[in-house]
């Protein structure tokens, strides 16, 4: 049998109790007596054992006796199938599935019914309304009527199938903004459809482009101990830019030194919501006077007593930093000094410094000084 009634089995299988009646069903699928359009008929359906439930092949439904009628439509259409009974099995979690299938049981359409039990949360889901429904079926081909009853008490409803006029309204399925992988956001649409009978049409009016890519005007800033408010740019999968209107957003933690957040939450025609950082990073130093010695120097450099952890002093033979570089790492604020030793004679060095502190065990450093050079004795 096909994946999706396989699941919906299963499903019914899941919620049902474990004490049932003994089980009479109407028809087999070569059973299954035709009828017409318009002609009411009885359905009468006792209920099945969860046992007898559980030992069906669903690679092949066509000996069970769960179909109700035949039906062959004159013209192709939507038709409902209208039920004038409501199911009313009052046992723990009783479920009634009605479904129409092709002649490949392949189902067409289907609707749960499930009792007002008591046993489980699933009887805050209850809906005991009649399983009508409504489906686009095809000129000439036969489909079937057919129904699982799990409960202790016999479904019986007179039944009569309808051509369906639609009762078409509009709507908005939003798209959907993954809060943690944009690459999981959804497109959405609006639409027109309708429900009357349990109707399953649908059709798309409009595409709601999906999210691709969430950026900031700035993602560093120096501190300043002023509020920063980097502009935020939403696009889509087509690099279009998403209206304002959209989305709002909201600014943490964006005042002092560290990692500061931009909280983007979706409405309109987007929901979900996207939390996107940036960093705020000490103010730079710089150096003040550098001095060469006997096979080294010293470079002193601008103090920065407040909202800093220390420095860092870096330098190297040319002035990309490539060629034996070293990073000196100097704790406190009030030391602005360093003697470094033991280097080649003669040798042109490249210098620069910066401040950084230390948050949360996250290090955020701020940008190097101008480069200053020094040739050692």
């Amino acid at each position: 049998m096909k994946k999706a009634l396989s699941i919906i089995l299963s499903a019914v299988i899941f919620i049902c109790s474990f004490s049932f009646s003994s089980n009479v069903f109407a028809h087999t699928k070569k059973e299954a007596p035709k009828v017409a359009l318009g002609e009411s008929f009885q359905v009468v359906q006792k209920a099945i054992s969860l046992s007898k439930l559980k030992k069906i092949n669903v690679d092949d439904l066509s000996e069970t006796d769960f179909y109700c009628a035949k039906f062959l439509p004159q013209k192709t259409g939507y038709f409902e199938f209208v039920f004038d009974t409501d199911f009313s099995d009052t046992s723990d979690n009783a479920t009634l599935f009605a479904y129409v299938f092709d002649k490949n049981e392949k189902s067409k359409a289907n609707v749960m019914c499930i009792a007002n039990g008591s046993s489980n949360d699933y009887s805050k889901l209850s809906l005991t309304s009649n399983p009508s429904m409504c489906t686009k079926l095809e000129k000439e081909k036969a489909y079937y009527l057919a129904i699982i009853n799990v409960g202790k008490k016999t479904y019986n409803s007179n039944v009569v199938i309808n051509a369906h006029t639609h009762e078409l309204h509009e709507g908005k399925m939003r798209s959907y903004v993954n809060k943690s992988d944009l690459k999981k956001c959804c497109k959405g649409s609006r639409y027109v459809s309708c429900t009357k009978n349990g109707c399953d049409y649908f059709k798309a009016t409009k595409s709601i482009s999906r999210v691709k890519k969430i950026t900031l005007s700035h993602p560093y800033y120096t501190y300043n101990g002023k509020y920063k408010r980097p502009i935020v740019t939403v696009r889509d999968y087509k690099g279009r830019k998403i209206s304002k209107k959209n989305y709002k957003v909201k600014y943490l933690q964006n005042k002092v030194i560290g990692t500061a957040k931009v909280k983007i939450t979706f409405k309109n025609d987007y929901e979900g919501s996207y939390t996107k950082a940036f960093h705020i990073n000490p103010k730079k130093t710089s150096i003040q006077k550098l001095t060469a010695q006997r096979r080294g120097f010293s470079v002193k450099y601008r103090m920065r007593s407040k909202r800093i952890t220390g420095y860092q002093i870096q330098y190297a033979a040319d002035k990309e930093f490539s060629k034996n570089k070293k990073t000196l790492t100097v704790k406190g604020t009030k030391n602005t000094r360093l003697k470094v030793s033991y280097l080649n004679r003669r040798q042109k060095y490249y210098v620069r410094v910066r401040t950084y502190k230390v948050v949360n065990k996250k290090t955020y450093y701020s940008g190097w000084s101008k480069i200053k050079t020094v040739k050692t004795r």
